[in-house]
């Protein structure tokens, strides 16, 4: 099944900040105060407006990882689970405090940090290509390989942290914190924001060079909207697993922020939805790798401005999800020509 990417996401953002109002409306006490908080309260601190920058570096990340499955031709629902296992990954090598992780604490931090990384990605990667060696062996849609590989892997890496690598010193479950020199260093303490961000732009622009400028992004694109034709061009049967392969390696770099990052530590849960949050900043940013800046930062924005309206006024911190639906539904309501060939799509 091949995805038909959407083009005019504003209509569905603007609906969803009219559900935002209404719901404000209807649902508070005080919707002048919920309206203030939803709308305004991400941006009524320096530490409000770098905190949600924060939050918005991994989703682009994931949002990368979506964009170039899509136009690779293929689902890549497994992001979850991908970002899930680099974070566990990450936090194996970086290690914590009195551990010393695999590194063992003997190398520099700049070096752990990059091996970290590393791991994750590749880690990720491999899960990523385990759907598309499925689907080349066995004729298994990466869509269905995707999900069910994420969501075994998913419980695998929830009861490693919870069971065998938890912190026994701690109530949460969770690994123990990282060194405090193993993190990687906040731009602005004690706000969250990291150098991170400055990994998911420069892959932000690396992603939108190679779809739009190389031959291999070319190749990509061409595969992802005629697989029949590409073949007879003889681009290879690599063109179907290495998109995978780098949509899996963005997610594992998510998770691996996500630790070295903003948590410090792996902690149960610790992606919360990430993974399809990036699928959905894709659809929303019509897989453009810089539109998915904005995007991302859109998304971040809706969780925040949850989150401050449920403390300063009374509205679920659960709007954010809904508000998210309705722009994912009406982003992709229009009807869609999905074809399960390999061959020309209408």
């Amino acid at each position: 099944m091949k995805p038909d990417i959407p083009r005019n996401p504003l209509p569905a953002l603007l609906a969803a900040l009219g559900f935002a109002a209404l719901y404000a409306l209807a649902a508070s006490r005080s919707p002048a105060a919920a309206l203030r908080s939803f709308f305004l309260g991400p941006f009524s601190s320096g530490y409000a407006l770098l905190s949600l920058l924060d939050a918005a570096s991994p989703l682009v990340l994931c949002a990368l990882g979506a964009a170039i499955a899509f136009k690779s031709g293929a689902f890549n629902l497994g992001g979850e689970g991908q970002a899930s296992l680099g974070a566990l990954a990450a936090a194996l090598m970086l290690g914590s405090s009195g551990s010393g992780g695999i590194l063992g604490g003997t190398v520099p931090p700049w070096a752990a940090l990059s091996l970290a990384f590393a791991a994750a990605a590749l880690a990720a990667a491999l899960l990523a290509l385990a759907s598309a060696l499925a689907e080349r062996w066995t004729g298994a849609e990466v869509l269905l390989t995707s999900f069910l590989f994420s969501q075994a892997t998913l419980l695998a890496v929830d009861w490693a942290v919870s069971g065998p690598f938890r912190d026994p010193d701690s109530n949460l479950l969770a690994m123990r914190a990282i060194e405090t020199r193993y993190l990687l260093p906040r731009l602005a303490p004690p706000a969250p924001l990291n150098v991170g961000i400055f990994l998911a732009l420069s892959l932000a622009l690396a992603a939108a060079y190679l779809l739009k400028r190389s031959r291999r992004g070319y190749e990509l694109r061409l595969h992802g909207q005629n697989p029949a034709f590409s073949r007879a061009q003889g681009f290879g049967a690599s063109i179907e697993l290495w998109p995978l392969l780098l949509s899996g390696a963005l997610h594992g770099l998510a998770g691996a922020l996500l630790v070295a990052g903003t948590a410090g530590r792996a902690v149960k849960g610790m992606t919360g939805g990430i993974g399809w949050n990036g699928i959905s900043v894709a659809l929303v940013a019509g897989a453009d790798p810089l539109a998915a800046i904005p995007a991302s930062l859109f998304f971040s924005w809706l969780d925040a401005g949850a989150r401050s309206s449920s403390i300063f006024a009374d509205l679920s911190p659960d709007a954010s999800a809904v508000m998210k639906a309705i722009v994912l539904f009406l982003v992709t309501a229009a009807p869609r020509r999905l074809r399960r060939d390999k061959g020309v799509r209408a």
